[in-house]
């Protein structure tokens, strides 16, 4: 499993974590959600680029639609006697959440009936589903869709000492966290390639085993190439950047500038709690930016009205919002909105919903009807704490896979020697 806040994951989206799975034996991988969710399918493309296995995902698509880059759909592997089994990759469609990046994924089972379908017309012996699903939609699976000899499954981390039998196919899974490893064995008739008979264990792995000292030495070379990348200078800062989750800050400001330029929009707002600490003044290296900002939050760039931003605005001052502790933003409050473009007067003492007294767009006072540009990230459209509330059907153009930081990057380079930005955004009144 990858782990977003492991170095070599999060600042490489993953890529450098393929030469260790390839250093580890692997042959075949289907895509789970720790990249793609965060960064967007289109991550994966990277991450297969450095992979020497493919990486399935039959289902990861847009409708009918091609598969994003470096995905597939299924493999053939040569079998003694001149048999083939055929390998389908299926990931987890999360309840639609993918339609935030333009897939609006096809039912998984209809997907794998298709390739069953095809695959018993290209070869002879067993087909099996390597599957990022989780155990109960991998018994739908099993049970809707006839000709799958065997489902290997993952996501929901259950631990099947001897697998399941699911409407007649053995169904696979061998726990989390590499605690143990997963065996099947299949006896195939050499003629027809019929199973005959199969089984599955699971084998735990010793607390005392040793690491073997070839992945330690492909570790070790991943985490040369990481530390290359935290040492990059990307600029330098006039002023230290402060970070304060309940008040304007430097590096709320910064990040709201550089969303705006970036998106080229009028106003942006984004949550506090996507920064974890300041900046200091001088040069800035690619680690320190990432130590301060390792959201994977992605840009996005939406036309609302005037209205709305009120609301997002009056939502941000909200202690119920600004004080919680969502799990996404990894142990920060989501804190009230940094922003840009704007200058908003509020009255700190006056009753919740009704604390944002005037609001300036770029000089001029703020149209509740008009439409307005607004950068803003796909955190702060959270349903119930997050800023912004959107309208059914209002469309949002999300920019993937780029993350927070890389637009904070890019903004720093440019503008180098950075000066401090601009303050006073946020003016309390009595």
């Amino acid at each position: 499993m990858l782990r977003r806040r492991v170095r070599l994951c999060s600042l490489t989206k993953g890529a450098a974590f393929s030469p260790i799975l390839t250093a580890m034996g692997y042959t075949l991988q289907t895509m789970g959600n720790a990249i793609s969710l965060p960064y967007g399918p289109q991550a994966m493309a990277a991450v297969a680029a450095r992979a020497d296995f493919p990486i399935l995902a039959a289902n990861c698509r847009d409708g009918d639609g091609p598969l994003p880059k470096g995905l597939q759909e299924y493999v053939l592997i040569p079998l003694p006697h001149g048999l083939t089994m055929g390998v389908i990759g299926l990931t987890a469609p999360w309840g639609g959440l993918y339609k935030i990046f333009g897939l609006h994924f096809p039912d998984f089972c209809d997907v794998a009936r298709a390739l069953v379908g095809k695959l018993r017309k290209q070869c002879v012996g067993p087909i099996v589903v390597l599957s990022h699903l989780g155990l109960e939609d991998d018994r739908h699976l099993a049970k809707s869709v006839p000709g799958i000899d065997l489902i290997i499954g993952g996501h929901s981390h259950n631990r099947l000492p001897t697998g399941e039998e699911s409407s007649g196919v053995l169904v696979a899974q061998a726990g989390q966290y590499a605690e143990a490893l997963g065996r099947v064995d299949m006896t195939l008739d050499p003629t027809t390639g019929q199973v005959l008979a199969r089984s599955a264990q699971v084998l735990n792995v010793p607390e005392d085993e040793p690491p073997d000292p070839a992945m330690l030495a492909v570790i070790a070379a991943a985490e040369q190439e990481v530390d290359a990348l935290v040492a990059e200078p990307i600029g330098v800062l006039e002023v230290p950047l402060n970070l304060d989750h309940f008040h304007e800050c430097g590096i709320g400001n910064l990040t709201a500038d550089a969303l705006r330029e970036h998106l080229e929009a009028q106003v942006a707002i984004v949550a506090s709690g996507l920064l974890h600490q300041g900046l200091p003044a001088g040069t800035i290296t690619l680690g320190k930016l990432d130590a301060s900002c390792f959201t994977t939050a992605n840009p996005c760039l939406t036309k609302v009205r005037g209205e709305q931003i009120l609301t997002a605005l009056e939502r941000g001052l909200d202690p119920v919002i600004s004080q919680f502790k969502h799990h996404g933003f990894r142990g920060t409050p989501i804190g009230i909105p940094q922003i840009s473009g704007v200058v908003v007067e509020y009255d700190p003492g006056a009753d919740v919903g009704d604390r944002v007294r005037r609001v300036m767009v770029q000089g001029e006072p703020i149209d509740p009807n008009r439409l307005y540009c607004l950068a803003h990230t796909d955190a702060e459209t959270m349903s119930k704490v997050g800023y912004l509330v959107l309208d059914k059907g209002q469309s949002t153009e999300q920019e993937v896979p780029t993350i927070v930081r890389e637009v904070i990057e890019d903004y720093v380079r440019r503008h180098s020697p950075v000066p401090q930005p601009m303050q006073g955004r946020w003016l309390s009144i009595p």
